[in-house]
């Protein structure tokens, strides 16, 4: 579990900020997070924002981020980052305070407290994965990426003959803004694109992503529950992915605007009531502290694959390339679409 509840004997009355300080080496800033987060829980309570002054006595509770580590190790590494694989269907970053297994517990159990991640992907994503060692390789690669200096590339396996459409020249772009909904209302992690229904109200911004097709191949999908018969042979195009801007969802709701949703995708060309069971069973974990680690995935493989047509979103980061202190790196996952579901 990445955080725990631990009761910390208090020797003499002092100020909460102070107690955090030399219990637990934080400076100023890292103590006046803990509370405004609620991890100080004393006589029962959070400690408020405006409480870092209080007189604590006698004992105090913290929540403990504590790394709980799978044994995920990094493809490269120097002594300013690491690269690491993400396998899909694991959080990034903790998903509540008691959420379960994250990549942040990997990264954290073989590095410490300093290190931290300088960009993200979805849970459903898998692929290549930056991770800063120290706050300045952890700055400086952070603006990289938000200034777009680092070259991502994507697979994407999508339902669909791209080729037989309106959009078979081998490369091509799209430019469509997105925007994130509310929280609150029904499906509301989808994000939605310019033009649909009922998102006018949005605040939209610009997304560009670029196109190459790299191939169209045959897949044996289920149709729905049962046996063999209920088989069906889908064509699907194998793309790879340039998004040229960072929005949430950005490559799944391009793919989904275009009408080639991406292959096991719970949320984008899914049906409405798949989707919700889908968010359902996500969201369970988070209401426990005793489930296993398995449970955090939700829906099984089988529902899935009915579902979705795949046990796993087919969208895999696969390409890193950036100069870092004077040298060119350029990384490249050797995990592809091209042989079923690898």
């Amino acid at each position: 579990m990445p955080f725990v509840l631990k009761e910390f004997p208090i020797p003499k009355p002092m100020k909460a900020h102070q107690f955090l300080m030399q219990c637990l080496h934080l400076n100023m800033a890292q103590s006046q997070r803990y509370i405004n987060k609620g991890k100080v829980i004393y006589e029962g309570k959070p400690l408020k924002n405006n409480e870092k002054a209080k007189i604590l006595e006698k004992s105090v509770c913290i929540l403990i981020f504590e790394a709980d580590s799978v044994g995920l190790k990094p493809l490269y590494e120097n002594e300013h980052f690491a690269l690491f694989e993400k396998p899909a269907k694991m959080l990034i970053h903790p998903k509540g305070r008691f959420a379960h297994h994250s990549f942040v517990d990997e990264v954290r159990s073989l590095y410490g407290e300093e290190a931290s991640l300088v960009h993200r992907i979805d849970k459903e994503t898998s692929g290549l994965v930056l991770v800063g060692k120290h706050s300045r390789s952890i700055t400086k690669l952070g603006a990289m990426f938000a200034n777009h200096h680092i070259t991502k590339e994507y697979l994407a396996l999508v339902r669909g003959d791209l080729s037989k459409s309106n959009w078979r020249g081998r490369d091509f772009c799209l430019s469509l803004p997105l925007a994130t909904q509310p929280k609150g209302g029904d499906l509301c992690v989808r994000s939605k694109f310019l033009g649909q229904s009922e998102a006018e109200s949005l605040s939209f911004r610009e997304a560009k992503s670029e196109f190459e097709m790299l191939g169209v191949l045959d897949f044996c999908l289920q149709k729905s529950f049962g046996g063999d018969s209920n088989l069906q042979t889908v064509p699907c195009t194998l793309l790879k992915v340039r998004p040229k801007s960072g929005r949430t969802h950005q490559i799944r709701l391009h793919l989904y605007a275009l009408g080639f949703p991406i292959l096991g995708d719970p949320l984008y060309g899914a049906l409405d009531v798949h989707s919700r069971e889908y968010l359902d069973a996500e969201f369970i974990p988070a209401k426990s502290q005793n489930l296993s680690r398995d449970s955090l995935y939700g829906l099984s493989n089988r529902r899935r694959e009915i579902y979705f047509g795949a046990t796993r979103l087919m969208l895999h980061a696969y390409h890193l390339k950036f100069n870092f202190e004077g040298k060119t790196y350029d990384f490249q996952s050797s995990k592809t679409f091209e042989i079923p579901f690898s």
